[in-house]
């Protein structure tokens, strides 16, 4: 019996702009397969980033201290075309994202990282991965990849490592 459908989670790092770093992240994935080799992949993907930081200044009076917090979530929804291959498994495709952030400071200063776009706009942007099914237990695949996407946030592109689980429906 040919399964068409899997459903997975998956978990990675990712690689965001705006000097936010290397950041976990955590997504669902659908595939519904047409061909032996042609799938469609729906997923819905968060990253997040968390920061706290202090500094100071100098007063007359002596040293005040300043302390920040951010947090940045990020999440993207790809509609991907997948090339399967015994060899490797290619996706491509748009991604729709949104991306939301909260500065909070005890003093009256602030200086906000700067994004492309402001926070809570939709936009959409486009994604490719590379990755290798692992079939085991006649139900289940492991599917580690690596991607990279290009949203309106950021200057640079977003870079991706994650592994799936999937689970054939």
């Amino acid at each position: 019996e040919v399964r068409k459908s899997q459903l997975g989670i998956f978990t990675g790092l990712g690689k965001m702009g705006g000097g936010l770093g290397v950041n976990p992240q955590l997504g669902l994935v659908y595939e519904r397969k047409f061909t032996n080799h042609s799938s469609l992949e729906l997923g819905a993907r968060w990253m997040f980033a968390h920061f706290k930081s202090t500094g100071f200044t100098q007063t007359a009076t002596g040293k005040a201290y300043h302390r920040t917090q951010e947090s940045y979530d990020y999440f993207s929804m790809p509609v991907l075309y997948k090339f399967t291959s015994s060899i490797v498994n290619v996706s491509a495709g748009p991604v729709l994202n949104l991306m939301t952030g909260k500065f909070e400071t005890n003093e009256s200063w602030s200086t906000i990282r700067s994004f492309e776009k402001p926070f809570n706009t939709l936009n959409v942007g486009a994604m490719f991965k590379v990755g290798k099914a692992i079939h085991f237990k006649n139900r289940f695949v492991l599917e580690p990849e690596v991607g990279v996407s290009k949203s309106g946030y950021f200057k640079k592109p977003v870079w991706e490592t994650n592994v799936i689980l999937k689970y054939k429906l």
